[in-house]
């Protein structure tokens, strides 16, 4: 089997019951496939860069029908077990169909990972034969596991959810929709997150058992459907939104369409709206990343990996050597470190682009402007030229706004930076140990509390990544080795360390540029208005003179805007606000740098990993907050 591209998956998760109908399964098994085939039409596209991935515990039923459509499909199988192989097979044998036991081995075969989720606290091989309840526990946890790292769930059932046993079908359902409460996931900061809340799509099943009171397979609304049925139409949503707006700029109350809905139903638009917008988020990068697999944009994917290695002051490791190293035990992380720090580079070249577009051209127009009443034989000229500023600006402005550069820009630079934090975090050890129900130590669980769907994008992102890194764990530690911990105090702390100071000072001295440059203009304006008075007051003012009076007049009207113009391009690049945030990272990584010691022993290995982690948690923090001030600052013509 071809390894997985370096893409972001879309990852379904699968939950249902085991004692399916045999006169069932042949319809089940083509609205499986007409699922899979809808979800790629209406949000993957037809480049096929976006793999799917698909989620299942292979128990009989439904889990097994999922991943052996899905096989046929294309999709690639990840496999949680909720307990060690060779227990989980006892609950197949001999089972409720004939050879599922081979089935399931087949199956299994065929999977891209199989993590085996440990027994929980209070739990043990002995005490899973012995207590069912304990038993149910570990098919709760691997029912969390799957929810987790689904960004959508396919759930076979039929839909009673009365009374929810732990691990059954309809409390997984349950934990995808609402969220895994408190009680359940022991963790404040988890059900805070409610990261694992996303759509299900419900295919209505039958079951066995008597008094079941479903007789039909049939298929509930999902998708597109669901927003057009909630939401309304492309014109009802546009003429909702043109109410709003109308109602905003006349200072009323507009109405939402939501109030209608019960929290059910608002609870489902929502999480397909979330869905789509990060679905969307998912292909467009994946699209980009397959463009930078082309030769001649090679160079910009190795350029962006070497920088992970530069910045920090000469040392006695080799760089080669290090790359290696990072590369053998973080493979698929660094090259997609690589392809989001390209990407972003690119789309920032684009946004700082579109803001000097916009600020020549506003110049340009106020010139004009200026220009326009004191010359008379070419007032016609300047008159259109002012128009035209004003139609750059707005052009500029559509157009960054329709190719959504800024947000591009922000959306792959936050992504690569938690990247980085990831790559580095599993040369020392972090984030590979086996899995833990609350994830405490996990990559993804240590990003920000899952904010607006573009920071909850990145995090999604890095639980698909490590989903997927479940089956490439060669050659990674499970803790911190004296070669991990000189690369990452090198090339990570130093490097980030001598990264923020620089930039840092070259925010901090473009800021403060701009702003004394934009001080003395003004202060120079009223200085320039008195030979101006005076000359006009002058009786014997001669051709030369009065030619540069209304120079100086237009000058002195010019100077105030050129500096209004200066103050508002270094505002909206928010240079102060990211020197400062600089500053304060350099501050962070230079004490990590005085703190970490240059050889590592038993007793100091943990508390050197305890630093590392606490490192990259608020490297992770400041990115947020980093994207979150350009947030605040969309393009848009000046004012």
């Amino acid at each position: 089997m071809e390894p997985l591209p370096d893409r972001l998956p879309l990852v379904i998760g699968v939950t249902g019951h085991r004692d399916l109908r045999e006169q069932d399964v042949p319809q089940l098994e083509r609205e499986v496939a007409s699922i899979i085939a809808g979800l790629r039409r209406d949000y993957l596209g037809r480049d096929g860069e976006t793999p799917i991935v698909v989620l299942s515990s292979l128990a009989e039923g439904a889990d097994r029908l999922v991943a052996r459509v899905a096989l046929a499909q294309g999709a690639r199988l990840v496999a949680p077990m909720p307990m060690p192989i060779d227990e989980y097979r006892r609950d197949f044998e001999p089972g409720l169909t004939p050879d599922n036991a081979a089935e399931f081995d087949a199956l299994l075969a065929q999977a891209i990972a199989t993590p085996v989720i440990p027994f929980l606290p209070g739990n043990s091989l002995a005490s899973v034969r012995e207590d069912n309840a304990k038993r149910s526990e570990q098919y709760r946890a691997v029912g969390l596991f799957i929810v987790r790292h689904a960004s959508i769930l396919i759930a076979l059932w039929d839909g009673a959810d009365g009374k929810m046993s732990a691990g059954g079908t309809a409390e997984v359902v349950s934990f995808k929709r609402r969220g895994i409460p408190l009680a359940v996931s022991g963790s404040a900061r988890v059900s805070l997150d409610a990261s694992e809340v996303g759509p299900v799509i419900h295919v209505v099943t039958p079951r066995r058992k008597e008094g079941n009171a479903t007789r039909e397979v049939s298929v509930g609304t999902w998708g597109p459907a669901v927003i057009r049925q909630y939401g309304g139409g492309l014109l009802r949503r546009a003429l909702r939104s043109a109410g709003t707006f109308i109602a905003n700029v006349l200072g009323r109350e507009g109405t939402d369409g939501r109030s209608r809905l019960s929290a059910d139903e608002r609870r489902e638009l929502d999480a397909w709206e979330t869905f789509e917008a990060l679905i969307r988020l998912t292909v467009q990068f994946n699209r980009e990343a397959a463009a930078l697999a082309a030769p001649s944009h090679q160079h910009r994917v190795n350029t962006s990996l070497d920088a992970m290695f530069a910045g920090a002051e000469p040392s006695g490791i080799d760089t080669d050597t290090a790359k290696r190293q990072v590369m053998e035990r973080a493979p698929r992380w660094c090259r997609m470190y690589a392809i989001a720090d390209t990407l972003a580079q690119g789309r920032q070249h684009e946004f700082r682009r579109d803001w000097m577009y916009v600020y020549a051209c506003a110049l340009l127009a106020f010139l004009c402007f200026a220009l326009f009443s004191h010359v008379g034989a070419l007032s016609t000229l300047f008159l259109v030229l002012y128009v035209a500023g004003f139609i750059g600006i707005f052009i500029v402005v559509l157009r960054g706004q329709i190719g959504r550069h800024q947000e591009r820009f922000l959306d792959y630079r936050a992504l690569a930076e938690a990247l980085r934090v990831a790559s580095f975090w599993r040369i020392v050890g972090i984030g590979s140990a086996p899995f833990d129900t609350q994830g405490p130590g996990a990559i993804a669980n240590a990003y920000p509390i899952r904010q607006a769907s573009e920071l909850a994008w990145v995090k999604d992102a890095l639980r698909m990544l490590e989903l997927l890194d479940r089956g490439e764990q060669l050659g990674v530690c499970g803790g911190l080795d004296a070669a991990g911990h000189a690369v990452a105090r090198h090339y990570w702390v130093r490097g980030q360390s001598a990264f923020f100071r620089e930039h840092g000072y070259r925010f901090n001295r473009e800021a403060d540029v701009l702003s004394a440059q934009g001080i003395v203009l003004t202060v120079l304006a009223p200085f320039l208005i008195v030979p101006v008075v005076l000359a006009f007051t002058s009786p014997a003012a001669t051709g030369f003179e009065a030619a540069l009076r209304t120079a100086l007049l237009i000058l002195s009207g010019l100077l105030p805007g050129i500096a209004s113009i200066m103050n508002e391009y270094s505002e909206r690049l928010a240079l102060s606000a990211q020197a400062r945030q600089y500053d304060r990272m350099r501050i962070v990584f230079e004490r990590a740098s005085e703190l970490l010691p240059e050889a590592i022993d038993a007793r100091t290995a943990r508390l050197a990993q305890e630093i590392y982690l606490e490192l990259g948690r608020e490297a992770m923090r400041e990115n947020a907050e980093w994207t979150a001030i350009y947030r605040q600052r969309p393009i848009q013509p000046p004012r």
